[in-house]
């Protein structure tokens, strides 16, 4: 058990903050890691900040300021222990397999990120520094900690050299790995057990951002995988081994009956429009469509160009308002002003986001004024 001296409580927005000099709570964002969470006297902490010196410490209800003993959630830190060497590791792996340095970190509650100086990484350097990375969680590799001071640490060899002129803390990974680093660590390689990538993405035009998990997160992330896969072959009645080339017939099927569909909305959509009775208002006519937005969206393609002809295009969440013969803005600027409804409007075009008659009554009784 620990302690902490509370010297002010400020609460903001319905929010508790206690603030100390000093804490035993790891801040959220510190180096990218998450932060600490626990208890203080009776209240639970929810997040953690650090600002001018001070720690902030934000709580579910109210305290007065003074002592308290503090309990700090141990599974959590453990996790994110976990999470963060895992980290070193995967950089370390990156840099060593293809000369990819990390320019940020960034830890999340479910899944963590690193960003590497690379627009693009193909996939079998990806499954190489996996490889790599599990194999050095394999051997078990001890996890050191240590403060030099900055001429020693230029003789390390670190990945990155942080700019401060007190002590440095080192983090050392076997032989695989140093670097300066001030968040939790595993003490033993072999305590993270399993470490993932599951996913990349290209970000501001220049880096890869790679998302991983670590450790009770990979098994959780492989569980959730395995029962979407089998849930998956129950429904689709095949193998897992099947299963990609049973979704991509079923895709290839849905692409050629979707074709095939839309021609024949537009076929029924330009029958319909030789047919299709039109009402007079003012000086437009006025053709009212209630049916599938399938064949509506043809229906402007064999209607619009008719002489001072206004379309109504009715389906369950909207009514679409299309003509080539008045400004269709104008409409919605005036059915939003009445009946304060939502939606958009071009020149040419107004979705309103209602269904309902009465905005059909409402367009006809504007369009008598133009």
């Amino acid at each position: 058990m620990k302690n902490i001296k509370v010297e002010e409580v400020v609460k903001n927005e319905n929010q508790v903050i206690a603030i100390a000099r000093e804490s035993p709570f790891y801040p959220d964002g510190k180096g990218g890691q998450l932060g600490d969470r626990g208890k203080i006297g009776p209240a639970r902490v929810l997040k953690v900040k650090e600002k001018n010196g001070y720690i902030l410490h934000y709580l579910d209800t109210e305290l007065e300021p003074g002592e308290y003993d503090c309990e700090i959630d141990l599974s959590r830190r453990k996790d994110i222990a976990c999470q963060h060497t895992a980290q070193h590791i995967l950089s370390a792996a990156f840099l060593k397999t293809a000369d990819l340095e990390t320019v940020s970190f960034h830890m999340g509650e479910e899944i963590s990120t690193i960003d590497l100086s690379a627009p693009f990484i193909l996939e079998d350097v990806l499954e190489e520094v996996e490889d790599l990375a599990n194999e050095v969680v394999r051997r078990c590799e001890r996890v050191e900690i240590s403060e030099v001071d900055l001429k020693e640490a230029e003789t390390l060899n670190l990945r990155k050299i942080p700019e401060v002129k007190e002590k440095i803390r080192v983090v050392k990974i076997g032989d695989f790995d140093i670097t300066a680093c001030g968040g939790f660590h595993v003490e033993n390689t072999g305590e993270i057990g399993l470490i993932k990538i599951v996913d990349t993405e290209k970000v501001k035009k220049m880096f890869t951002r790679v998302y991983f998990v670590a450790g009770e997160r990979a098994l959780k992330d492989y569980g959730s995988k395995d029962r979407l896969i089998r849930s998956l072959t129950t429904v689709l009645t095949t193998s897992p081994q099947e299963l990609e080339k049973r979704v991509k017939n079923l895709l290839e099927s849905v692409k050629e009956k979707s074709s095939k569909l839309e021609k024949l909305a537009e076929l029924c959509a330009s029958l319909l429009a030789k047919s299709m009775a039109s009402k007079r208002v003012g000086r437009f006519e006025v053709y009212d469509f209630d049916g599938p937005q399938e064949v509506g969206k043809y229906l402007p393609k064999f209607l619009a160009d008719r002489e001072n002809t206004v379309i109504l295009l009715r389906y369950p969440d909207r009514i679409e308002i299309v003509s080539n013969w008045l400004d269709c803005r104008k409409i919605f600027e005036k059915l939003k002003e009445e009946l304060n409804i939502e939606g958009g409007a071009g020149q040419k075009r107004a979705i309103v986001s209602t269904s309902s008659s009465k905005v059909v009554e409402k367009i006809e009784e504007i369009l008598e004024w133009f």
